[in-house]
């Protein structure tokens, strides 16, 4: 303004008048101007609301990936809302082991008990993420898909092998917004063992013997070391207090070689090499006994006939497994 004032002070006629040829360019540019400070924005705003869907996906991500969530009622509050779904404040997916902070020291290290409890209500889901807006007052759901896909190793969540995925399906032609974040997901509790600590059942020592005791998040059991002489050693079932489990609905098996990574195997799981290594991973659900006795039935490999059955408990530790976030959405 202060630039215009002087123009117009230069072009001051000597009777003191503003030259109208000047007033009426300067008028035009000033018209041209307001419509250009109007007009760029929208350049750069996608007319079917993309401008407002990179947000969207971006706040979700972030939520979900570094945020624990929360939950309250008149009297108490916490951020295990997994455990209080009916009362949720706010969906966030990071692992807390203080649950009065309102915060997480452990982002992108993802709760596998938040992330079971993703299957809510569509209408919670959809809600308490913000995955909408506003029009006149009423409420537009956007279409989302969000998928933690593993990265390389064994994933499985609730007996579900592979990605899990919540939402909906990916549309065939429309555009959709998508932003992924790396994070480490809980599995649950690991126990590893070499096949030499591992002994035999009494009149089998064919057979492995570990116990178990109480409720459990899903059982993993990896068994590394074996002394493998026989080109047909495998391994060939389980049983679960002398009663027989199957694959895939109680257990799944999985087997790394020294080329390759963990892949999924129907039994029996054949081993090869002194350097391969078993994983055998447990429905829950499956340990409601106080005490439970696990049998690893394998074929052409020998264990310790002396001694009593390792205990499960004794070697556990918690199991993460990298893992992609990915949260796509659309209108």
């Amino acid at each position: 303004m202060n630039l215009v004032m002087i123009v117009i002070i230069m072009v001051v006629t000597n009777e003191g008048q503003i030259s109208v040829d000047f007033l009426l360019g300067i008028s035009i540019f000033l018209l041209t101007f307001g419509f250009v400070i109007q007009f760029i924005p929208g350049l750069f705003l996608s007319t079917s609301g993309g401008g407002s869907l990179d947000s969207v996906v971006y706040r979700t991500a972030n939520i979900l990936t570094e945020d624990p969530g929360w939950w309250q009622n008149n009297t108490q509050n916490g951020t295990n809302w997994e455990m209080h779904t009916d009362i949720i404040s706010r969906i966030g997916l990071a692992a807390d082991a203080t649950p009065k902070t309102r915060q997480t020291r452990t982002p992108r290290m993802l709760n596998m008990a938040k992330i079971e409890q993703m299957k809510l209500n569509e209408a919670v889901l959809t809600t308490k993420l913000g995955l909408y807006y506003k029009i006149s007052g009423a409420q537009v759901n956007y279409s989302y898909n969000i998928t933690i896909k593993p990265i390389g190793n064994p994933m499985t969540i609730n007996g579900s092998n592979g990605s899990i995925p919540f939402g909906d399906p990916l549309p065939s032609s429309q555009d959709v917004y998508k932003i992924t974040r790396l994070v480490l997901v809980e599995r649950g509790n690991i126990a590893s063992f070499r096949a030499d600590e591992l002994t035999a059942n009494l009149t089998n020592n064919n057979a492995a013997m570990v116990n178990i005791s109480g409720n459990q998040s899903d059982v993993i059991i990896q068994i590394t070391d074996f002394n493998i002489t026989n080109p047909n050693a495998s391994f060939d079932n389980a049983k679960l207090n002398n009663k027989p489990l199957t694959i895939p609905d109680n257990y799944i098996a999985y087997n790394r070689t020294n080329i390759s990574d963990f892949n999924n195997f129907p039994i029996p799981v054949t081993l090869e090499n002194n350097t391969d290594t078993l994983r055998l991973i447990f429905n829950k659900s499956l340990f409601n006994e106080s005490a439970n006795t696990l049998e690893l039935d394998f074929n052409n490999i020998t264990f310790n006939p002396n001694g009593s059955p390792v205990n499960y408990s004794d070697r556990v530790e918690p199991l993460y497994e990298p893992a992609t976030l990915v949260v796509e959405a659309w209108s």
